[in-house]
């Protein structure tokens, strides 16, 4: 079983860098043009853009996997909310030009090419519209063994620092941006107490899978072991 085959049978909404807590502080900070429209790449089970059409935004949630889109429709019908899930990939966004006025990405970006992905949520924000992109970072050099032991886990090619995001944004060609952190990443379990997800969706016998705790215990040692070298950060761009 790998990372992502974890989050989605366990139905997780919060996995993303600095969880739900970060994404409501995210919102305060910048608040959202009254009735946006608004795609979330890589939405997985839909937290997030749920939350958002529940405060009347216009919103679309994409993911490349059909068992998170799954999840997300179960969960937009049990809130009784209406917006659309769809299957697809951050670089190959099945949408025209200058569809979107906000781009929302909670930890997505690093996991496919990257810069792909970037010139794909430029492509389709309209003018004056805003990307929010919330990634794991490296927040400086690490041990190659430390490298190599996150980086496979989690199936990337290497975590980039502040000055590859940087370098790369400039190249998009967004008219103003900026880059927030580096951030450390709070204990997972301070998000589940102050930010409950009470529509998570767990599949049936997932935790007599033995598989799915190795899963979990790599997870946490990352997570526990290495806060002095990885953290996340929150890139802003203004078409």
């Amino acid at each position: 079983m790998e990372y992502f085959d974890m989050l989605a049978k366990l139905g997780i909404g919060n996995a993303h860098p600095g969880g739900f807590s970060a994404t409501l502080k995210q919102f305060e900070q910048y608040p959202l043009p009254a009735k946006s429209r608004i795609l979330e790449v890589g939405c997985g089970t839909g937290r997030t853009s749920c939350y958002l059409a529940a405060q009347g935004h216009d919103v679309v949630g994409i993911d490349i996997r059909p068992d998170m889109i799954a999840k997300a429709k179960v969960r937009a019908e049990t809130e009784k909310l209406t917006l659309r899930f769809l299957e697809g990939d951050a670089i190959s966004l099945p949408f025209p030009d200058e569809s979107f006025d906000v781009i929302l990405v909670e930890s997505v970006s690093i996991f496919t090419d990257t810069g792909k992905a970037l010139s794909e949520y430029y492509r389709v924000l309209r003018s004056g519209g805003q990307l929010f992109d919330r990634e794991m970072i490296q927040r400086k050099p690490m041990p190659p063994e430390i490298s190599q032991e996150i980086t496979e886990f989690y199936h990337v090619d290497k975590l980039w620092d502040i000055k590859d995001w940087s370098a790369l944004v400039q190249t998009i060609g967004f008219i103003r941006s900026q880059i927030e952190g580096p951030f450390m990443f709070p204990k997972s379990s301070v998000d589940l107490i102050e930010q409950p997800d009470n529509h998570q969706q767990i599949d049936a016998g997932s935790f007599l899978d033995h598989s799915m705790w190795e899963v979990i215990s790599k997870y946490n040692s990352i997570m526990d072991s290495y806060t002095e070298y990885i953290g996340y950060i929150l890139v802003i761009g203004t078409k």
